[in-house]
């Protein structure tokens, strides 16, 4: 599997819009997780994002998902064909706890995506770096 992810990330005017790039740079398709490539609102703690310094979580307060189990098969992946790419933006600044007054914060995505769909319970790692931003609540 080779597939490059990143997050930009947008803090102007009071809002706090997460872009998440992925490209897929290999010759099997791969799926993505639907929170992250097509959801418009988070439905848990997709994100992880910190004070900086000093490392110290932003809760997530937004809305959780309703049972703790995905559903089974693709339900809730997005395929991404060979040699392409996908952008998705998500605004989530109601979605955690910024702290009130201007912060500098560090945000990364450590998710799964399915490489296999004859066996879409197994499931390989995909991570960003950390994108730092300033946001003033």
């Amino acid at each position: 599997m080779n597939v490059h992810a990143c997050l930009e990330v947008d803090a102007r005017h009071e809002k706090v819009l997460v872009t998440f790039k992925i490209e897929n740079r290999g010759e099997r398709r791969v799926w993505l997780p639907r929170a992250v490539a097509a959801e418009s609102r988070l439905s848990g703690r997709v994100f992880d994002v910190r004070l900086f310094p000093g490392d110290a979580p932003v809760d997530y307060v937004g809305a959780q998902r309703e049972g703790s189990v995905p559903a089974a098969g693709l339900a809730d992946y997005v395929e991404l064909a060979p040699h392409s790419a996908h952008t998705h933006t998500i605004d989530v600044t109601r979605e955690y706890a910024f702290a009130a007054g201007e912060h500098t914060y560090q945000i990364r995505y450590a998710g799964e995506v399915v490489a296999d769909s004859q066996h879409p319970e197994v499931k390989s790692a995909l991570a960003t770096e950390s994108v730092m931003f300033s946001h003033r609540a």
